[in-house]
């Protein structure tokens, strides 16, 4: 899908991380029916000196044990394979890694829960991963039918795969424009309107702030109209704040106040991050249950107790993402219990009817 000028900045950073990084990731949970659990972070690509120094998709830290492999690829280059894992006594304890995240995806409030439920046979695990979008705007949702929305969520070879399966090749670029306009829309929509929001709530506080709340709806269009219109590109993440500074009237000394804001330091964080999810965090999320996978929103399931997601930047900055899995377990000595119990029924019965035969 093609992008608007307000994207082609993040094109441009996108090249330079392939260029100098280019790593992929892999994550897997392994749920053990006592509810203790293990997970372990796979990455591939170039040496990394300071393993535990880097922010990766999941917080780790130096307590995880961590396994370095080498392999070649054809080319004949040399690639490293870090597995770092750790066993946890539970998923609540897992879920203080993301509660204690002091990285910048601490703006990502993800978390883990796992519930279960006994009924006598068989006891159900339900796992669910959720990550709330990183703004507050309207859903992707509210620009795509349901039809766009969910081509929009393939990857780039399976958009391909879908256009060629069902349209032709005028109507598929049609239908590719209009699902990338919605995309668009939203994207703007959601960057320009969450930083008017941050300047709204942090402008009460700033002496001499130039520009009154009945204003802000207007300004909102004008950097819409300027950075789409009159900026073919972006040099550095600055150009999006220059544009607020113009529209908005502001001069060094209030854009320092603006700053210091906490309500607009929030919206930074996240708009850093977002660059660098967009920069190339995706990766495989792997959980394997105990017992039976019978229900799961995951679209690859292996292996009956195995299930995998890709998680990419869309997934959670136009809408929450939840991840969930149900499995079912055998509970063996419920069926010995309930056997016995038949059992002695059938004695004491027999006993009782040869006693009033």
């Amino acid at each position: 899908m093609k992008t608007s000028k307000f994207i082609k900045a993040i094109i441009v950073l996108i090249v330079l991380f392939i260029v100098s990084c280019g790593h992929n990731y892999k994550v897997k949970t392994i749920i053990y029916a006592d509810g203790t659990c293990q997970r372990i972070l796979i990455v591939i690509g170039d040496s990394i000196p300071d393993f535990f120094a880097k922010a990766y998709p999941i917080p780790i830290d130096s307590t995880w044990n961590l396994i370095v492999e080498t392999d070649t690829t054809k080319n004949g280059d040399t690639i490293y394979i870090h597995k770092a894992s750790k066993f946890f006594k539970s998923v609540a304890q897992l879920n203080l890694l993301y509660a204690n995240d002091t990285s910048l995806h601490k703006n990502i409030e993800r978390t883990l829960t796992l519930n279960k439920r006994f009924r006598w046979f068989y006891s159900f695990l339900d796992y669910q991963e959720t990550y709330p979008k990183l703004f507050d705007q309207p859903s992707l949702t509210s620009y795509l039918d349901s039809t766009q929305y969910n081509y929009v969520m393939l990857s780039d070879k399976e958009q391909k795969k879908y256009l060629k399966e069902h349209f032709d090749s005028i109507e598929a670029k049609q239908f590719d424009d209009e699902a990338e306009n919605g995309l668009n829309k939203c994207l703007e929509f959601t960057i320009i309107n969450s930083c008017t929001d941050a300047i709204e709530k942090c402008a009460v506080n700033i002496e001499d702030w130039p520009i009154s709340n009945s204003e802000f709806t207007i300004k909102r269009d004008s950097i819409i109209n300027l950075i789409d219109g009159e900026l073919d590109i972006f040099e550095d993440d600055d150009d999006i704040f220059d544009a607020i500074k113009r529209v908005f009237s502001i001069d060094s000394v209030l854009y320092q106040k603006l700053k210091s804001e906490n309500d607009f330091k929030i919206y930074t964080d996240k708009y850093t991050l977002w660059g660098d999810v967009f920069l190339g965090e995706e990766y495989l999320n792997s959980v394997f249950m105990p017992g039976l996978i019978i229900e799961t929103n995951s679209i690859k399931v292996s292996d009956s107790n195995h299930v995998e997601w890709s998680v990419d930047w869309i997934k959670y900055f136009t809408d929450d993402y939840e991840m969930k899995v149900t499995s079912r377990i055998i509970n063996i000595w419920a069926f010995w219990v309930s056997g016995g119990g038949i059992l002695l029924l059938l004695i004491i019965l027999r006993r009782f009817y040869k006693r009033n035969k």
